[in-house]
């Protein structure tokens, strides 16, 4: 019965997906918030317009979703149609709206208005400045990470999609962070950190990893690799 639902859901966000969509060209009455070929100008007509076309019982299976499910479920479908057909990729006015907060990544852009809708759907508080200031910390703590060379990849078309940040270390001025990557052409999956190097993985542990507390991240970065922690002491 469950995985029925699942897939009825996602059945569901994929027509959103579809409808939350535009044309090549931008239509001139920019008030036209509603019209499946407008892209939101700001994160309010964003909202507005994901909420016009999200039908009530959909609602409702979203409400019963956790927040971070519903992002995850969500990044690839009607995440996906917002970074393509709003433009998030080529500077539209949505695109611009966020790079004056300071959010440059389409993805980031995408999982705050998910992450907005949730909220503002189950009457929780939208917390943006929050929100934003969490993408501007990731980013941070990323840039710190010098990141192997294409041509040290295990194997080609690898990106780099989600991190944890699991700690500081002293050694070499490098973060403890595991960045769990994906592969385009072949629907695998690699995890790369600075301390225990590369390791292909399947569905259900990258799965494991992205709903892993930071806290237990080293240990379960023990058990993947089957060795004892390389990492030096904290400090």
């Amino acid at each position: 019965m469950q995985k029925k639902r699942k897939i009825t859901f996602l059945v569901l966000l994929l027509i959103i997906t579809t409808l939350v969509s535009c044309k090549d060209s931008e239509p001139s009455n920019s008030n036209r918030i509603l019209d499946e070929n407008y892209i939101p100008k700001n994160l309010e007509e964003a909202l507005k317009q994901i909420d016009f076309y999200v039908s009530d019982s959909l609602k409702l299976e979203i409400k019963k979703k956790s927040e971070k499910d519903f992002i995850a479920e969500t990044h690839f479908g009607l995440g996906i149609g917002m970074r393509n057909n709003w433009r998030l990729w080529k500077g539209s006015d949505l695109s611009k709206y966020f790079n004056n907060i300071e959010i440059f990544h389409p993805d980031d852009m995408s999982a705050i208005i998910l992450t907005s809708y949730y909220r503002k759907l189950n009457g929780i508080e939208i917390n943006l400045n929050e929100q934003i200031i969490g993408y501007k910390e990731y980013w941070k703590q990323v840039n710190l990470v010098k990141l192997p060379q294409k041509t040290e990849h295990p194997e080609p078309n690898l990106e780099f999609r989600v991190s944890k940040f699991y700690g500081f270390h002293t050694s070499k001025d490098r973060p403890a962070q595991v960045f769990i990557q994906t592969n385009s052409t072949n629907n695998t999956f690699w995890i790369y950190d600075y301390f225990y190097g590369w390791k292909n993985i399947d569905l259900k542990t990258k799965e494991m990893l992205d709903k892993e507390r930071i806290q237990n991240i080293e240990s379960v970065l023990n058990k993947i690799f089957e060795k004892k922690s390389t990492l030096p002491n904290k400090g």
